[in-house]
């Protein structure tokens, strides 16, 4: 691959890449990986969607019905929203540089969220391909590894150590 644009994903946080292949030697090819947006999901930032504590269920009355709690279907609502954002990052960005492949590397649910909302992606001139790992937590020297790792990418330059 020698220019592409590259997101990785999940729930909490969307980082989009470039890459571009630059140059070839007697190793072989290698390629650099430059961060050029970092989003966040707002609606996945506030620590009240992960409490512990359910509104209106008694703890002291066993067998008890509970009560239905819609937070579920809120969060599923946050990412749809947080994945319509992401797709439109990464089309704007493959449209203003010229990108003809975009790969999309997220958690698997999140991955169906953004596959369920790509259809601007969906276009003759741009190849796009999906693969579902979770590396959000990853740097980006890590994730370029892994990257390369799988193939998809060249590896980074090699530092030697000056002696």
């Amino acid at each position: 691959m020698k220019r592409a644009c590259i997101a990785i994903v999940d729930a909490l946080r969307a980082r989009i890449y470039t890459y571009e292949q630059t140059a070839r030697d007697g190793a072989g090819a290698t390629g650099a990986l430059r961060e050029v947006t970092d989003l966040v999901n707002p609606g996945r930032r506030g620590h009240d969607l992960y409490s512990t504590t359910k509104p209106g269920i008694k703890r002291s009355s066993p067998g008890g019905g509970t009560t239905d709690d819609h937070r579920d279907a809120h969060v599923d609502e946050l990412d749809r929203r947080f994945a319509r954002q992401v797709i439109a990052e990464i089309d704007r960005i493959a449209r203003e540089q010229g990108y003809d492949r975009v790969l999309i590397v997220a958690s698997p649910a999140m991955l169906g969220e953004l596959r369920g909302v790509a259809g601007s992606l969906r276009r003759p001139e741009l190849e796009v391909d999906y693969i579902a790992r979770d590396l959000a937590q990853l740097t980006s020297p890590q994730i370029h590894d892994h990257l390369a790792q799988l193939r998809l990418v060249a590896p980074r330059r090699a530092v030697s150590a000056a002696g």
